[in-house]
């Protein structure tokens, strides 16, 4: 469901806003679908007031992966269904379109969503047209950069990068070829790399060695599946990171969750944040796969990484300004700033035991729970679907 409100006071809530460093009890004034003042206990006036007594109210959350080519193969899913219907105002496509798809994505999926949608463009052609495990990089013609420019500067501005499958499957016979080219191409495009590590859709290849795939990443970059069991991933074989890892970290190349149906193990996690190295955004890799579960949502996806030891004002920071710096949108997203279109997520949080469960379905007691309100663009205030969650 939703309503517009042309003004509307968020009265009582607990304001945590990472970005202007605010928490604390603060009322938010919306005129216009602009947030017009931020305050302690702010007269109603004329306003609609909407009561968030006991509730959190946060800059409009942000999914940094997703996978939202409704109707295309198994996956593709609605994006306001992981989007403004589970309490998040922005969405990111990994890769579902290459340089052919990317326009067909915009006119159908972009444009008539009441998320905001932004893309990463895969660096294949295929983009997800195969669906995952197929060899999309492994024919050299299936790259095609004077094509993916020309998308590219098409679509500034919702592209935020390249998506690269760096796993033995997808890349083929062509080995590491395909990463100098991408590497080559968000240099000339100045966009950054998202790439994924693990080979957990084909089992029967060499798996990359993921310090074979950081020599091609630079400071910005992203490594999505941070948390992979699957071969390629972080650590050795005796559980601890390469020291490839550490170096890229250091470097500047940052780190994503990527829940999703294969690719969140908290035995590997626990391993991952025991040797100090966290994620920089936290993220669904949400499609119609794992909607029912394992991932659910991304307030979901947050209060697994709390039951793995973070707290509460570390995975909002994942959710809002650390994924807008990820994206390279930090002037305009993963804030609540007064003059600005309203932005916001109101989040209740709740203190309860349930069984938070892994790609693998291993569980962890949680002790915290995450669930969505509200999601608000402009004058428009959405609430949830339902899901299965716990």
């Amino acid at each position: 469901m939703e309503k517009q409100l042309a003004n509307f006071l968020l009265k009582g809530g607990r304001l945590l806003d990472p970005a202007s460093g605010r928490d604390g009890l603060f009322d938010i004034r919306v005129h216009d679908g602009i947030v017009a003042e931020i305050g302690a206990d702010l007269s109603p006036d004329d306003a609609t007031v909407i009561d968030v007594k006991g509730l959190l109210v946060t800059p409009g959350l942000i999914d940094v992966h997703l996978h939202l080519m409704k109707g295309l193969g198994a996956f593709g899913v609605d994006p306001d269904i992981f989007g403004v219907g589970s309490g998040v105002t922005t969405v990111v496509d990994a890769g579902s379109a290459g340089h052919t798809l990317l326009n067909m994505f915009r006119n159908y999926v972009t444009n008539n969503a009441k998320t905001r949608v932004l893309n990463y463009v895969n660096l294949s052609t295929l983009g997800g047209v195969t669906g995952p495990g197929y060899s999309i990089l492994a024919d050299p013609r299936l790259i095609d950069e004077e094509k993916i420019e020309k998308a590219v500067e098409a679509n500034r501005d919702i592209i935020v990068g390249i998506k690269i499958m760096a796993t033995g499957g997808a890349l083929g016979a062509q080995g590491l070829k395909p990463l100098e080219r991408a590497r080559k191409l968000g240099d000339s495009l100045k966009l950054p790399l998202l790439v994924h590590i693990g080979e957990s859709w084909t089992k029967d290849t060499t798996p990359v060695h993921v310090g074979d795939v950081l020599k091609y990443l630079r400071p910005g970059d992203i490594v999505t599946h941070m948390f992979t069991v699957h071969p390629g991933g972080l650590l050795d074989g005796n559980g601890k990171l390469w020291p490839q890892v550490r170096d890229a970290k250091e470097s500047g190349v940052l780190m994503d969750v990527g829940h999703g149906l294969h690719n969140l193990n908290f035995d590997v996690a626990r391993k991952v944040l025991d040797q100090g190295l966290h994620p920089d955004g936290v993220s669904t890799d949400g499609h119609r796969g794992n909607r029912a579960g394992p991932v659910y949502d991304l307030p979901t996806t947050m209060a697994k990484l709390m039951a793995l030891g973070f707290t509460l004002n570390q995975v909002v920071e994942m959710a809002t300004v650390n994924a807008a710096k990820l994206l390279g949108r930090n002037d305009d997203l993963g804030l609540i700033r007064v003059g600005s279109p309203a932005d916001i997520s109101v989040l209740r949080l709740e203190e309860r035991e349930w069984n938070a469960v892994d790609s693998q379905k291993g569980t962890i007691i949680a002790r915290r729970a995450l669930m969505p309100v509200y999601a608000i663009r402009g004058d428009t205030i959405h609430e949830p679907l339902a899901t299965g969650r716990l």
